[in-house]
């Protein structure tokens, strides 16, 4: 489907249907994407060590994100939902870099990986956080052990919160309470949110905290309930800093198409740059890097002015020092159940000197059982 087709052509019965999660064929390419990303998010992972190229990182995570869906997928429009990009340390996230500002990792650093595939437009998302060590045989233990343990209970405790009738406040109350036994706080501005056909972000955002200045009359519309039929991005992200966000020094890595914008472009690189994004990548975000050359790159600064695509901002938290962790999964909720289709995956050796207290909500909610889960990928294979 293109951006064009998107805009003018989908009249809300299809988008409905498009969207029914009672539909055997719409789950099945749900769970097809999120085949890909359960494939390739463990071989991404089990590159991080001391010396490697976040470079390297992303541009492995997208070639083997579009060597799978093109060679698996044939019979449907497919390829990169989201791109690969390795955040570390108090970068939050959509750092996705070119060779000018690469960074080779360091022992210590706290490694954030976020991807995502679609098939048909039906889109699967995962983000893990990994601890880079030099000895593996020891755990990690400080800021660094504290955050990951407590963004990794909190998003495990969402996604078994993801239930209807459940209020989104009761979910942000529940990320928070987690965060503040870990000494953490949630990163401001960032969320889980609601997922459908070709739309990454849906609405109805879960707010991983509340906005430290929310009066009582705000809270109204943080406190809708997770509904039936619905898919989501369970996306939790904590810091051990004060949770407020600064820019970076880096200028943005991840665009997207905004496909209610147009304009008549004049510059010839703008051009390039444009067919390349609606051929490519269409509604879905595309990291600068994917662009075939310096050429076709310097054109973006144009689609940027004239609002024809908008950037992701690679945000930092407060202070060098501050550690930020961040996991996402893909759920569906249907009436009966909710399933979770990326997959967890294995964890870095940590210690915090935290826990999570007995009797408290949050080890009740972390106590009752996983929701359901797709089966693992099969082995995975070098498509390339």
């Amino acid at each position: 489907m293109s951006s064009m087709e998107l805009t003018t052509s989908y009249p809300p019965s299809k988008f409905e249907a498009d969207n029914d999660l009672s539909s055997v064929a719409v789950v099945g390419k749900y769970k097809h994407a999120a085949d890909i990303v359960n494939s390739i998010l463990p071989e991404v992972i089990s590159k991080v060590s001391a010396g490697v190229s976040v470079c390297d990182l992303c541009q492995y995570g997208d070639d083997l994100i579009e060597a799978m869906a093109l060679k698996e997928y044939k019979s449907a429009e497919r390829g990169i939902a989201f791109p690969t990009c390795v955040s570390i340390n108090n970068l939050i996230q959509h750092v996705s870099p070119l060779l000018d500002n690469d960074y080779l990792l360091k022992a210590g650093d706290v490694v954030k990986i976020e991807m995502g595939a679609h098939i048909d437009g039906y889109i699967a998302t995962a983000a893990h956080t990994t601890v880079v060590s030099l000895d593996v045989s020891q755990p990690i233990t400080g800021p660094a052990a504290d955050v990951v343990c407590a963004t990794y209970y909190a998003s495990e405790a969402a996604i078994r919160m993801m239930k209807p009738g459940v209020k989104a406040s009761e979910i942000t109350r529940m990320i928070s309470e987690i965060a503040a036994y870990f000494r953490c706080k949630p990163v401001e501005n960032t969320y889980s949110s609601t997922i459908k056909r070709f739309v990454i972000r849906g609405g109805n955002d879960i707010e991983n905290g509340f906005p430290q200045d929310m009066i009582v009359q705000d809270l109204e519309k943080y406190d809708f309930e997770i509904q039936a039929n619905q898919g989501y991005q369970v996306n939790v992200l904590l810091t051990t800093g004060d949770g407020k966000t600064k820019s970076s020094e880096y200028k943005p890595f991840v665009y997207q198409r905004d496909v209610n914008k147009a304009y008549q472009l004049k510059m010839k690189a703008a051009r390039a740059a444009f067919n390349e994004i609606n051929e490519k990548y269409t509604v879905f975000p595309f990291a600068s890097r994917a662009m075939p050359n310096s050429q076709t790159r310097l054109g973006l600064a144009s689609l940027l002015n004239h609002e024809l695509i908008t950037s992701l901002p690679a945000l930092r938290s407060t202070l060098v020092s501050d550690k930020v962790a961040h996991f996402k999964a893909t759920v569906l909720v249907t009436p009966s159940e909710a399933l979770r289709l990326t997959l967890p995956q294995h964890l870095p050796f940590v210690h915090s000197s935290y826990c999570i207290p007995q009797p408290t909500n949050a080890a009740q909610v972390l106590s009752t059982p996983p929701v359901n889960q797709v089966k693992a990928s099969k082995a995975f294979q070098f498509w390339m």
